[in-house]
């Protein structure tokens, strides 16, 4: 029956008769719709809904993952940075990777909201993390992770002491892993950078290994990692990997030297990676286009100021965080620290927190822990908050809370591995 035709019965205040001669149900559990409009409507939700909408049919989890929605996502201009979360769980403490989504009550319980007086203190948009089901995850470490684009490269490792070269890919569209061509040198605890369409992973060659004697002779024994800048010297110690051509090169290191130890601290800053080692705080800045190497030294501001605990690179400006000084800035056009201004809202972290800043589309999110006294302490809840950056003049940069959520509550002896944003 024509759609003229059936709305001209409904307009009788008859029923219309149903047709039966095609199930339509099965492929489209909403309407009975073609295919690029599904996409169309689909593309244009926000990825936040998307492991709520999964949950319609049995069809919706393909069709959330396929390469169209997101061709179309792109088209349209709809792509948004999306956030990944690495934990290990006890008590075998296997990797588990989370993403951030939205509450599938949240709507109901924002209806209930509006009836009650507005007397809110922090801002919530009902956000959680969820674990991603039949993930199984690669040995990963926090150093070896970085985000490309819509996937997160996973660079070395090592199992049982033994260092890989492996490359891993995880595609965030259809949450599956895949390999990539292999480095050319094993490494345990590498640092990766991406600088105009290159990954530069360079270091964690600091596992105990096999190395063979200028002589010829191998010997089989523990070396420390001086030994093994010998057996991997400056022209091994850094390699970049060409996204396009998926290639490996080694890039010479005349400053490897400087390293007695492996590497705690990485960032890229308006095309310059800059890293620093365990021991002494001495580090180096590479320039890639340049082919440029700078020792940078202890005592400078840079140095002094870069905590341990989390750090990233929003727009340039590198955000670091410790329990002393909180969230500071560091711009190298103007060479010194300043606190992060604004914060109204966010409350201060527990001296046990661990506490990870992210790079989140030029917004910055922050994702901290506290006990849960209800669990007689043996739980900590995760906490999230988006942090959007405003910078007035060169000299002040302010946050200010978008949203805040407790996100995930794990036991008290998980491990935090790492946290990115995707782009999808």
């Amino acid at each position: 029956m024509s759609l003229s035709t059936r709305s001209s019965v409904a307009m009788n205040g008859e029923e219309p008769p149903i047709d039966k001669k095609k199930d339509t149900s099965e492929a489209y559990p909403i309407l009975p719709l073609p295919d690029d409009l599904v996409l169309s409507c689909l593309a244009r939700v926000s990825r936040l809904y998307y492991p709520t909408l999964s949950l319609v049919s049995q069809s919706f989890p393909s069709l959330l993952s396929s390469p169209e929605l997101y061709e179309t996502r792109s088209l349209l201009g709809r792509t948004e940075s999306c956030l990944y979360v690495c934990l290990r769980l006890p008590p075998d403490f296997k990797t588990t990777w989370f993403t951030l989504c939205r509450r599938p009550d949240h709507a109901h319980k924002k209806k209930k909201k509006k009836k009650k007086k507005k007397n809110k203190k922090k801002k919530s948009s009902e956000n959680l993390l969820i674990p991603i089901p039949s993930l199984q995850s690669h040995p990963v470490n926090s150093s070896g992770l970085l985000a490309v684009g819509s996937s997160i490269y996973n660079f070395g490792g090592h199992i049982n002491d033994v260092s890989l070269s492996t490359v891993s890919i995880l595609d965030c569209k259809s949450h599956t892993w895949c390999e990539a061509p292999s480095m050319l040198v094993e490494r345990a605890y590498p640092v990766s950078s991406l600088v105009d369409g290159k990954i530069y992973v360079a270091g964690g060659c600091d596992i105990w290994m096999e190395v063979e004697h200028a002589g010829g002779a191998c010997w089989s024994g523990l070396i420390q990692a001086q030994q093994v800048e010998r057996a991997y010297p400056g022209s091994k110690w850094m390699e970049v990997f060409d996204l396009k051509k998926q290639t490996w090169e080694f890039v010479s290191s005349p400053l490897v030297e400087r390293w007695d130890g492996g590497m705690n601290r990485s960032a890229v800053i308006d095309g310059e990676i800059f890293m620093f080692g365990n021991k002494g705080l001495v580090g180096v800045a590479y320039k890639p286009k340049e082919d440029k190497w700078q020792g940078i030294g202890a005592m400078t501001n840079l140095a002094l100021g870069w905590g341990y605990f989390s750090h990233c690179v929003v727009d340039n400006v590198l955000y670091s965080y410790s329990n002393q000084d909180g969230i500071k800035w560091y711009d190298p056009k103007i060479g010194d620290w300043s606190n992060l201004k604004g914060l109204v809202g966010l409350p201060k972290f527990a001296d046990y927190s661990r506490v990870k800043l992210v790079d989140y589309g030029g917004k910055m999110v922050i994702l901290w822990d506290k006990s849960v006294p209800c669990s007689g302490y043996t739980d900590k809840m995760i906490w999230c908050a988006a942090i959007v950056l405003e910078r007035p003049n060169n000299q002040e940069i302010w946050g200010k809370v978008e949203w805040l959520d407790a996100v995930l509550q794990v036991p008290k002896k998980y491990q935090f591995v790492c946290a990115l944003s995707a782009t999808l």
